[in-house]
């Protein structure tokens, strides 16, 4: 066989390297898979959507949802309803209010990290979707999460706060929630837990102590069910007023500080996928609360 027979077969090994072959002919050149997208735009789409940002890939018209995905619109936003993986991915943009307390310096919060354009806590958010809350609440209702415990505004005094009277009515409950971050950061997909991006400060002994953030994120739904019109989402101090929350302490109970990590934080009005998964695979056991 001839040298030119051989180098016409179209593998990696006759005249073209691996990778020239998988972005199509000779690096640098471009081949179009499908209008207005080249065979490297394809597959680094396909890549993105393998690694989680598919909502960022739908958001740009470059993949659709597959069959056990469910794709909802928002205002600049989507979110997927992932049956199989039993999580819902949510499009956000990265907003910063200095004014606004536990932002850019140390600050007690009840009002969330995550939520939704339009509402009246709207300016305390680092995550903001355009994706309304009440889809948001019925998608994660959707994947299996249960609230098992909610506490109407009416009763907010009688519960708020650590005391020696406090007992389990006093906190919200629900199904566990796990509340990822994922971006793309210097052409890598980063994904990180929700409490890696905020910082905490307690009092031990009289000095404060920065810690860790830990929190217990639960499923509790109080602030649809009430129609409260806060828009929080994913909030600390066991607040009502959004659907899920950090209840390590009883209802509201603000004592601790909070400050999110800029430094780890992607750019301010850059696009993220907010995650929120059952802590239950896609097959779950009855659980201890059923």
């Amino acid at each position: 066989m001839s040298e030119n027979k051989k180098n016409n077969c179209g593998c990696g090994c006759c005249g073209t390297t691996p990778k020239e072959v998988l972005l199509g002919g000779k690096v640098g050149a471009v081949e179009m898979v499908e209008p207005g997208m080249t065979r490297k735009d394809f597959f680094k789409t396909m890549a993105v959507g393998a690694l989680g940002l598919s909502t960022l890939s739908v958001l740009s018209g470059k993949a659709e949802a597959s069959q056990s995905e469910t794709i909802i619109k928002g205002q600049g936003d989507v979110m997927i309803v992932d049956q199989t993986s039993r999580e819902v991915r949510i499009s956000a943009t990265v907003t910063k209010d200095a004014s606004k307390p536990s932002v850019a310096d140390w600050g007690r919060r009840f009002q969330a990290f995550f939520g939704s354009k339009g509402g009246k806590m709207e300016a305390f958010f680092v995550f903001t979707t355009g994706v309304s809350r009440v889809d948001i609440d019925r998608a994660v209702q959707q994947i299996g999460l249960r609230s098992q415990r909610q506490i109407p505004m009416a009763e907010v005094e009688k519960r708020r706060g650590l005391k020696a009277t406090t007992t389990h009515a006093d906190y919200l409950d629900g199904d566990p929630v796990i509340c990822t971050i994922r971006f793309e950061r210097q052409g890598k997909m980063v994904e990180g837990a929700m409490e890696d991006f905020i910082m905490e400060k307690i009092m031990v002994d009289g000095a404060e102590v920065i810690k860790p953030y830990t929190p217990h994120f639960i499923y509790h739904g109080t602030g649809e069910a009430i129609n409260f019109p806060s828009g929080c989402i994913v909030c600390p101090s066991d607040c009502n007023g959004g659907i899920i929350t950090d209840n390590v302490l009883p209802l509201k109970t603000t004592v601790n500080y909070y400050k999110i990590n800029w430094d780890l934080m992607p750019d301010v009005g850059s696009k993220v996928e907010v995650v929120l998964k059952s802590i239950y695979g896609p097959q779950p056991l009855e659980t201890l609360k059923a």
